[in-house]
Order: C-alpha cells, then structure tokens, then sequence
C-alpha cells in the first residue's frame, strides 16, 4: 500500500512569524491531526510529534489571476512541533 506524504512548506521561527507557533512547521494541507504521535520521513525515520496545532489562513484559490474578493477562502494546515530539526521541503507520513 503506498503511503500519502505531506510536504513541510514552513517552519515557524518566532520572527517573522507568529511567536505563538515558534519551533513548529507548517505542512501542505491539514490531514495530519493531534491523534498522530510518529510521522515518517521518505527514509523511513521516525519522527516524534511534541505538540500539534491546525491554522487556519486565508489563501488565493488561483494564485495567478488577480486578487478579487471571491478568489480569497480559508484553509486549513497541519502544524506540528518536531523532535528532530527537519527542513523545508522534507516529506512526511502518519506511521
């Protein structure tokens, strides 16, 4: 069975991003969850989640086109402090 990987798209250091998620990352989309302990890199290499918090932000839905009121919606991401220094960019999965 292949397994569904979600990329780390920013890790939060406390400066020029919100203090309160200082030492978390931010993955690509929200389907990791507070109920996953262990994640996975695309090594295989176990990953320990510490705290675990979802944001929420409003975003684009068509990055390319001019921002109108009806092309902004709010959406959702998994953030999750680590016990291992990870980079952006690196792939993960539940266990």
């Amino acid at each position: 069975m292949q397994k569904k990987f979600t990329k780390i798209i920013e890790i939060f250091d406390g400066k020029t991003s919100l203090l309160k998620l200082k030492g978390f990352v931010k993955f690509e989309d929200n389907w990791i969850t507070e109920n996953n302990k262990t994640l996975l890199n695309q090594q295989g290499e176990k990953f320990f989640v510490l705290e675990f918090k979802e944001i929420e932000e409003n975003v684009l839905t068509n990055p390319h086109s001019f921002p109108q009121i009806d092309t902004w919606k709010f959406r959702k991401f998994s953030c999750a402090k680590l016990d291992k220094i990870v980079n952006v960019g690196d792939s993960f999965c539940t266990e």
